[in-house]
């Protein structure tokens, strides 16, 4: 499956900035080394990856796992999805010992920034209305989904996951829009819409940045009645 590497690089960039924010030293540190290294023989980096990722997945719903990511089949609560084939062993191991050995994201911005360059993506400036808690946004572009999180960003009177959809289709979209949830500390599950997949948003206000994909534009506009 094109896009593994990039999809387990951006994690790691998402679970170092989660764990940064408020920190529980169970998902790294000394602490969770120590409680790793028992089952070491067992279970190899990649699963220690992958089971952090289910744990923050099952946290901040659908905004880690791999199955929303590639929009694979499975059950809404599996993080991963039916087919999934997990990254080489060695690879993975190189990008986790990788990943704890460079500072975590420092803040939010910078944690958008380093998960859209895992998949060699570009964030720009994205000037958008303001956001108050009436707000109904349908979000499509990376930019637009950076600078709409950050203006989310500390306040408690907006809920990302109940005032905004996404659509994405490409894999590094989705990767990028479903991680926002984990850091709006998002209870309930993000709209994240393929090209073409139908939902009944209307009079929603259009966010759409210059790098949305073409037919995620269309479709936003489509859904918005515009």
């Amino acid at each position: 499956m094109e896009g593994i590497e990039a999809y387990y690089e951006a994690a790691l960039a998402a679970l170092r900035y989660v764990e940064q924010r408020a920190p529980t030293s169970r998902r790294f540190g000394p602490d969770a080394d120590l409680v790793w290294a028992s089952f070491r023989g067992h279970l190899a980096a990649v699963d220690r990856v992958e089971l952090l990722v289910r744990d923050a997945d099952a946290q901040w719903p659908g905004s880690l796992g791999a199955r929303g990511v590639f929009a694979l089949d499975g059950a809404e609560d599996d993080a991963f999805g039916q087919g999934w084939a997990p990254l080489d062993p060695v690879r993975a191991e190189a990008l986790l010992r990788d990943a704890l050995a460079a500072p975590a994201p420092p803040n939010l911005r910078a944690a958008l920034a380093q998960i859209a360059a895992a998949w060699r993506v570009s964030l720009a400036p994205f000037e958008h209305a303001p956001v108050t808690p009436s707000s109904r946004l349908l979000v499509a572009g990376p930019s637009a989904v950076a600078a709409l999180a950050q203006a989310f960003e500390g306040r408690a009177e907006l809920d990302w996951a109940d005032q905004v959809a996404v659509v994405a289709t490409a894999p590094a979209h989705r990767q990028l829009a479903g991680f926002v949830g984990a850091a709006l500390n998002a209870t309930k599950r993000v709209a994240i819409l393929a090209a073409g997949e139908p939902a009944a948003l209307p009079g929603r206000v259009l966010a759409v940045s210059a790098d949305a994909a073409l037919e995620d534009a269309s479709h936003a506009r489509r859904l918005a009645g515009a």
